[in-house]
């Protein structure tokens, strides 16, 4: 029994080995199915990886489809509104009329606008748009250019007309009416507004060039007529006869016209409407300069015929300058100078008058046999008279020229009559002196030819009613008081005396003062004969030999009285003015002298007839005879 006996130390030894094998067997066991679970498993990957794969794509076809399909419709819904307003626009603006169809460009541009900024990611990037952005693009750039040539209708409504046939009726030039204004407002508001690119033609170069080209094709009228001077090359110019004032009138309404057209159009665009202007009388201003200098060639090539055209040059010139006054054409510079140009041909006139005066007069051979007017005073007083119908072209002139550009290098400020009350910074006045040193230069320079043709051997005392060697002082006086009356007229019936005012005025008078001295000098001697010493002694008695004086001075007295009577009948004064003034000045020199003498010595003969051909209320008569 003892020996059969398991210990128990070997009992659990076997236990556990038996539960050892047991766990090996079980992992190997389950070693076996992870194996089967994991093939089963790589099997498995492998089926279902193309199925995942191809479920994605058709998820990727869904979205493109229903993508595609939106854009389909997208494009149909632009399509189709951007059809109505097609239709507007393949109509001519004067079926739809004008609003609607600039309406009709309006929602295309923010039509294309929302395609390229609106929905970009969505839109613009997607080739279904391409189209449409280049047909609305086309479209309204197509409509763009019927809105520029509807406006050039409406510019060319106006056709070219010959300028000449509207001044002469005195009918204003053609301008636009309400509605044509109104129209022309819209298509610029709308290229003003539509922020055109770069490829654009800017509108208002369009409009300048429609509106200079219609208004130069009207100028072509007058161009013919403006580059040529009236008259034979011998012929003195007459006034008014150059085409260039009626080029120059017609380009005045022209700017005028184009004036208020901006104003009407840009009234709230100053910056534009000073560009539009600009840019439409600059081509306007361009042939119109090279017209001016065309004929200022002419007169410089004929300065003695030709030269008094210089004045309406300038006057043309300053007429233009004075219109563009205040605007963007203020002191254009070609207009500048071609001013100048001028002013440079009208400044050698002044001396070329002088040089003119000196030559005409010392060509005179004798003294006219009436003792009457020279050529000389003639042709010196009828171009003065010339010069004052063009003051403004005058003074212009005297704007840069001094007294002593005219004066003769050789002439003696005692022989004229200026006095130094002009200012001579002041043109007008320095004109009024212009005038004056002339009509002293004429004067002075027929008293010393006459003094040499009466007296050649002999140095001329020239304007010195005193003189003693000038023995021919009466006739000279005639002589010059004859051409002074001829001024005298011209002046009074010539804006001479507007020109010459209160300073040329007072010249005058003193040079006809002058003269008169020289006509009445004989009389003077006369009067003086009578101013010897008082004959008669305290006792109020005269002695024999002082008798015989008195007696000799009133029979030279009565001769010499007699003689200058018979003088004076002899000439032809025809100027009641002058007449008047002669008597006065001779009645004031021998009256009162010979009362004096008559009142002192009247009774101082036995026979008083015998020796007193005159009371003084007979000499009173007699002269009074004179100023009729």
């Amino acid at each position: 029994m003892i020996g059969t006996a398991i210990d128990i130390d070997e009992a659990d030894v076997l236990v556990y080995t038996q539960s050892l094998e047991k766990a090996s067997r079980l992992t190997t066991e389950i070693n076996k199915s992870l194996k089967h679970i994991a093939q089963v498993s790589s099997h498995s990957s492998d089926l279902f990886a193309p199925i995942l794969s191809r479920n994605n794509v058709l998820s990727v076809l869904q979205r493109n489809i229903e993508s595609t399909l939106n854009s389909v419709a997208s494009v149909k819904d632009l399509a189709n509104e951007a059809s109505k307003h097609e239709m507007v626009l393949q109509k001519r603006i004067g079926q739809v009329g004008l609003k609607p169809y600039i309406k009709a460009i309006h929602r295309l541009d923010d039509m294309l606008d929302d395609i390229k900024n609106g929905n970009r990611e969505k839109r613009a990037d997607n080739a279904e748009f391409t189209g449409i952005l280049t047909h609305l693009a086309e479209l309204i750039k197509t409509s763009e250019t019927n809105l520029r040539i509807y406006l050039v209708a409406i510019l060319n409504v106006n056709k070219p007309f010959d300028p000449q046939i509207n001044i002469n009726k005195k009918i204003p030039f053609p301008y636009f009416n309400d509605q044509q204004l109104v129209e022309m407002s819209l298509i610029l508001d709308y290229f003003h507004n539509s922020g055109v690119g770069e490829n654009h033609i800017h509108i208002e170069d369009v409009f300048v060039q429609e509106r200079s080209e219609t208004i130069l094709k009207c100028m072509a009228f007058l161009e013919p007529f403006a580059k040529e001077i009236s008259g034979s090359v011998n012929k003195p110019y007459e006034k008014g006869s150059s085409g260039m004032l009626s080029y120059t009138e017609a380009l005045l309404g022209f700017i005028a016209n184009e004036k208020s057209l901006v104003e009407d159009l840009y009234a709230q665009e100053e910056v534009l409407k000073s560009n539009v202007l600009l840019g439409i009388v600059r081509l306007l201003i361009i042939p119109y300069v090279k017209l001016v200098e065309l004929n200022l060639d002419h007169v410089r090539k004929n300065l003695e015929n030709n030269g008094i055209l210089s004045f309406e040059l300038a006057d043309c010139v300053h007429n233009v300058t004075r219109l563009l006054r205040g605007g963007p054409l203020d002191s254009y510079p070609s207009l500048q100078e071609c001013s100048q140009k001028i002013h440079y041909v009208t400044q050698s006139l002044f001396k070329d008058a002088i040089v003119r005066i000196d030559k005409k007069v010392s060509s005179m051979s004798s003294i006219p046999a009436d003792n009457g007017v020279t050529e000389a005073t003639v042709d010196t007083m009828s171009r003065l008279r010339k010069f004052s119908e063009y003051k403004t072209g005058c003074i212009g002139a005297m704007e840069s020229i001094q007294r002593e550009n005219w004066l003769p290098k050789n002439h003696k400020e005692k022989e004229y009559t200026y006095q130094n009350n002009y200012n001579l910074n002041n043109p007008p006045e320095l004109l009024s002196c212009f005038l004056s040193d002339c009509i002293d230069l004429l004067i002075v320079g027929l008293e010393a030819r006459a003094q040499i043709l009466l007296m050649p051997n002999q140095e001329p005392d020239i304007a010195n009613p005193n003189s003693s060697k000038n023995t021919h002082k009466p006739r000279i006086g005639f002589f010059i008081i004859m051409n002074m009356t001829l001024i005298d007229q011209i002046v009074d019936k010539s804006r001479l005396r507007e020109l010459l005012d209160s300073n040329g005025q007072a010249r005058l008078q003193k040079l006809k003062r002058r003269y008169i001295n020289y006509l009445v000098s004989d009389w003077r001697e006369l009067a003086s004969n009578l101013m010897d010493s008082v004959f008669v002694d305290s006792a109020g008695k005269i002695s024999s030999k002082d008798k015989d004086q008195i007696k000799e001075k009133f029979k030279k007295f009565n001769e010499g009285f007699e003689e200058l009577i018979s003088k004076y009948k002899k000439f032809r004064l025809t100027d009641p003015e002058l007449k008047a003034t002669l008597k006065s000045e001779i009645v004031s020199l021998v009256l009162p002298m010979y009362e004096r003498f008559y009142r002192r010595y009247k009774d101082s003969f036995k026979n008083p007839r015998k020796h007193i051909k005159y009371q003084p209320d007979e000499l009173t008569v007699i002269l009074n005879q004179l100023g009729k």
